[in-house]
C-alpha cells in the first residue's frame, strides 16, 4: 500500500466515481464512451490496487463494499477540483454556452423569481438552460458536491444545510398578510388581529410558516390552520372565499393582488424572511458559476423590497 496513490491511474479513479454512481458495468462503460470489457479492465486493476473488491454483484445492482463508500466522496472531491482547476481557465461566454444550470428553489422563488430569471438567461445567455426543482428539508452538500445541482435558494434561518457550504444573503423579502378585496381588514395588522381569523398554511414544512408561527408564540398567541396545502397554487381561489387569511412573502402577494381580487396587508410589527444562496466550495470559482450568481444579485436588487 507504499505510495499507492502514485501508482494509481487518474483515469481509474475517474471509472470508480462512474461505477459508484451507476452502479453497473453497461451504464457505465455508456457514460465513459468506453467499451464494457474496458471498463471491467479498469475495475480488475482498481480491485488489484486496492486490495478489494469494491463492488459486490446482487440481483440488481453492484453494491459497494465499505471501502468503496469509504473512497466515493474523497474521489468525488478530488475528480470535481480537478475538473474546476480546468475550468477556471476557461472563459465564460454566455452568449455561446450551453450550460444547463441546476437550482433548487423553495415554492415562493419558483412562483415569483424563477420567470424573470428564464427571461434574463433568454436574452444573455440564450443557449443556456435552467433546471429547477423544489427546495426539500437536505443539507445538499452531496448533490451540490456532485454535480446534481449548481446553487440552493434557502432561508438564512432554515438551519438545514451542511455548514461546509458556502453560503451567503442573498435578499430580505417582508412577510404579509393576504385577504380578499372586500375583507374589510386595514392595511396594518396586529397580531391579536391576525389571530382572529382561519389560516391557510402554504407548506408543510417551509421556513416562511415557521416564522411567522415563532413570532406568534413569543405573544403567548396562535392562529388557527383550517387548511394546509403545499403550494401557492390554491391560494387565490381559497382566499376568494373570504374566509381565510394567508401569511406569505410580499414578493408573492405583490403578484396574486396583480391578477387576483385580493389585497395585501402589512404586519404591525415588521417580519423579514431572509433567502439566501448555497454553493459547494468545490465550484465557488467556476466562471459560469460567478457569472450566473451576479446576474442572482442583479435579481436581488429588484426582488429586494423595503421595511
Amino acid at each position: 500500500m507504499d505510495n499507492l496513490y502514485q501508482r494509481l491511474d487518474l483515469n481509474l479513479l475517474r471509472v470508480f466515481d462512474v461505477l459508484m454512481q451507476s452502479r453497473n458495468v453497461t451504464r457505465a462503460a455508456e457514460q465513459l464512451n468506453l467499451s464494457q470489457s474496458t471498463v471491467s479492465h479498469a475495475l480488475a486493476r482498481l480491485r488489484q490496487s486496492l486490495d478489494d473488491p469494491l463492488f459486490v454483484m446482487t440481483r440488481k445492482e453492484m453494491r459497494p463494499t465499505h471501502r468503496a463508500q469509504a473512497l466515493a466522496t474523497p474521489v468525488r472531491q478530488a475528480l470535481m477540483l480537478l475538473e474546476q482547476g480546468v475550468r477556471q481557465s476557461a472563459v465564460f461566454d454566455p452568449a455561446l454556452s450551453e450550460r444547463t444550470f441546476r437550482l433548487a428553489v423553495p415554492s415562493s422563488i419558483e412562483h415569483a423569481a424563477v420567470p424573470e430569471l428564464v427571461e434574463l438567461l433568454h436574452h444573455r445567455a440564450p443557449g443556456c438552460r435552467l433546471a429547477v426543482t423544489e427546495l426539500v428539508h437536505s443539507d445538499y452538500e452531496d448533490s451540490l458536491s456532485g454535480g446534481g445541482l449548481d446553487l440552493v435558494v434557502a432561508f438564512a434561518d432554515g438551519d438545514h444545510l451542511s455548514p461546509r457550504l458556502r453560503v451567503e444573503p442573498w435578499f430580505d423579502n417582508p412577510m404579509v398578510c393576504l385577504s380578499s378585496r372586500d375583507s374589510g381588514l386595514p392595511e396594518r395588522l396586529s397580531a391579536e388581529r391576525l389571530v382572529g381569523w382561519s389560516h391557510v398554511s402554504t407548506s408543510t414544512w417551509g421556513h416562511n410558516q415557521t416564522l411567522i408561527e415563532s413570532w406568534l408564540k413569543k405573544k403567548g398567541l396562535q392562529r388557527h390552520i383550517a387548511v394546509w396545502v403545499p403550494s401557492f397554487e390554491a391560494l387565490p381561489r381559497l382566499l376568494a372565499t373570504g374566509r381565510y387569511l394567508a401569511m406569505v412573502p410580499e414578493l408573492i402577494a405583490r403578484d396574486f393582488c396583480h391578477y387576483y381580487s385580493l389585497q395585501q396587508h402589512r404586519l404591525s410589527e415588521p417580519l423579514h424572511s431572509t433567502y439566501v444562496l448555497a454553493q459547494h466550495p468545490l465550484t465557488e470559482f467556476d466562471p459560469a458559476l460567478l457569472w450566473l450568481r451576479q446576474l442572482l444579485a442583479e435579481m436581488g436588487d429588484r426582488l429586494r423590497q423595503s421595511p
